[in-house]
């Protein structure tokens, strides 16, 4: 059985319990900036970073304008797990804003607001019904060989994007306007892996949603062996 910290991003995180119990191996340990309980990943296997507020623009040089909703408690929070995991070098998977926050801890930027700044709109069609656009996925990456696709349709319900790519992650999938969707390690036995979309809210077999977990159960297989 493998234990899987997975932080807390509130209303939404039964979307992130199922995902993660639908494989028989894996056991969920919810960590909260709410309780501050960041010490309990040490004693997990992998790390999850879910989707949610907006990263502090100021982490990563910029300010904020009128688009952005950040919690900085969050922030802080996330960067002590993050901190942890890449110690222990435990497999990491960013999901959404696990996808901005990882990237701009490792030195990298993020684009404010896609619509305001560079007219694309990522944003969800309404409360409950997400987007769906194009994605290419860059051949011989670690993600394209558990996908096992070239393209595809995925999910998407944000509003920001990784600009600068952080030290140590290189580009593995683009949507259709050139958008970052996921990034990994640069590294080939580097554990990070970072998608755009919302794998935990794709029907199960979607290798979109299959393939992302199966990558991330791999990566804890191999370090623990």
């Amino acid at each position: 059985m493998h234990k899987i910290a997975v932080s807390d991003c509130g209303e939404k995180m039964h979307h992130y319990i199922g995902y993660v119990q639908s494989k028989d191996n894996l056991d969920v340990v919810v960590v909260s900036h709410k309780t501050g309980n960041w010490s309990e990943v040490g004693r997990c296997d992998g790390l999850i970073l879910t989707g949610g507020e907006d990263v502090t623009p100021e982490l990563y040089g910029d300010w904020p304008d009128d688009t952005v909703h950040s919690n900085p408690e969050r922030d802080g929070f996330e960067y002590r797990l993050i901190e942890v995991a890449l110690e222990k070098n435990m497999p990491i998977l960013g999901i959404c804003r696990g996808l901005q926050i990882v990237n701009v801890y490792l030195g990298g930027t993020l684009i404010l607001d896609l619509e305001k700044y560079q007219g694309k709109n990522h944003r969800k069609i309404s409360s409950t019904e997400d987007r769906y656009h194009g994605v290419s996925f860059t051949e011989g990456s670690n993600l394209s060989k558990f996908i096992n696709v070239r393209t595809g349709e995925v999910n998407s319900a944000h509003h920001q994007a990784a600009d600068r790519v952080g030290d140590g992650l290189k580009v593995t999938a683009r949507a259709d306007d050139g958008t970052i969707e996921s990034l990994e390690s640069s590294n080939p036995e580097g554990k990070i892996t970072l998608v755009q979309w919302h794998p935990e809210r794709l029907n199960k077999e979607s290798p979109f949603a299959r393939g992302v977990l199966e990558l991330f159960i791999s990566n804890i297989e191999n370090k623990k062996k």
